[in-house]
């Protein structure tokens, strides 16, 4: 069954980012992006929204990620552009698309970062799509991950604290053997301690077993509670 995951990039040069930064409530959705070939700067389509207009456009000229830019549709509060994207200054995750089978569903872009949704074969596809990225300069937060047909994430009756928690140690091999990541680097990423961490990868692999092989007698009753009591 395919994958749905949401990722935070940071770091590596996104595009339109330097001008997003000059009007940090601005919010840009990708609509449409195409190229002539692979050797052609590829041009997007993006709606922006919610920020500064006029700081958004001043910036442009200046932005090291663009070669060219348009505005072709749009008012006061949302405004469409067309931008021809500098290939030599932006990182493009599109051969990792390709390696992976990945299929991008939406990219928004903040002054934070950019947020993409992704459609993969499986959860070993993403843990190779996340290593890719990062390999590629990217740092990469996994937001959350779910069965294609499970759009809520409900299945397994985990705590969003506690998907989080098992998404981002599986993508990160602590579950490998021989692990490729412990608990103290996993820990830091939470910013909480080892133990309170280790509860809840606990507690939400529980959750996960109790759904797809049973459960013994007391066990998973409250799987969903936050393994939070106690945190540092």
């Amino acid at each position: 069954m395919s994958l749905i995951a949401e990722l935070r990039l940071t770091d590596a040069q996104l595009v339109m980012r330097p001008s997003v930064e000059a009007a940090p409530r601005m919010t840009l959705e990708r609509e449409w992006a195409t190229a002539a070939d692979r050797a052609s700067d590829p041009v997007l389509f993006v709606w922006a929204s919610g920020g500064d207009f006029e700081a958004f456009e001043d910036a442009l000229p200046e932005d090291p990620t663009v070669t060219d830019y348009e505005r072709v549709d749009g008012g006061d509060d949302r405004r469409l552009y067309r931008v021809v994207v500098n290939r030599d200054v932006t990182t493009n995750p599109g051969p990792i698309d390709r390696q992976t089978g990945a299929s991008r569903l939406s990219i928004e872009t903040t002054a934070d970062g950019a947020v993409l949704k992704l459609r993969l074969p499986d959860r070993e596809a993403l843990t190779e799509y996340i290593r890719l990225l990062r390999e590629s300069g990217f740092s990469v937060e996994l937001l959350r991950a779910h069965p294609a047909d499970d759009e809520h994430g409900q299945q397994y009756d985990l705590s969003e604290k506690q998907a989080e928690a098992v998404q981002e140690a599986l993508a990160a091999g602590y579950f490998e053997v021989p692990r490729e990541t412990d608990l103290g680097t996993l820990a830091e990423r939470f910013d909480i301690s080892e133990q309170a961490l280790s509860e809840r990868i606990r507690r939400g692999v529980s959750s996960v077993l109790g759904a797809t092989v049973g459960t013994r007698d007391g066990v998973g009753e409250n799987a969903a509670v936050d393994a939070d009591d106690g945190e540092e």
